[in-house]
């Protein structure tokens, strides 16, 4: 963990890294520039050194195959940082990554452009993307 710059990990591996290493969220937080914790329905949690972010989750039409949802979740985050979001648009973002990646089988099989997704967004979160 010394050498990365985010952790991203779900709510049962958040408590595994905590037994294995003894460290709290806060404490793992202290050691990248964002730990952060998926936790399916419930949304995430982006934890920094300046405090932790609750990020909502992003409401899916139907639930088809959780296979994948994950890295979409964290394929969304990437993105958000990439466009300099900040880190609770960013986390929604992936919030929304995933739930568009849960409506369909398989890991990749879903397709949208940009005009669309940030559309979805609007629509999930009321506000607009730059």
């Amino acid at each position: 963990m010394e050498q990365a710059q985010y952790v991203t990990v779900n709510d049962y591996e958040s408590q595994l890294l905590q037994q294995q290493t003894g460290w709290s969220e806060r404490q793992i937080a202290e050691r990248v520039r964002a730990y952060i914790v998926t936790r399916g329905p419930r949304g995430s949690l982006i934890h920094t050194a300046k405090g932790s972010i609750e990020i909502p989750p992003a409401h899916e039409r139907r639930i088809t195959d959780p296979t994948g949802c994950g890295d979409a979740y964290r394929a969304g985050l990437i993105f958000g940082l990439m466009r300099d979001c900040d880190w609770a648009t960013a986390g929604r973002m992936a919030s929304l990554m995933g739930a568009l990646k849960i409506e369909y089988p398989g890991t990749q099989n879903q397709r949208f452009g940009y005009a669309e997704f940030a559309e979805q967004f609007r629509q999930q979160f009321g506000y607009v993307l730059d």
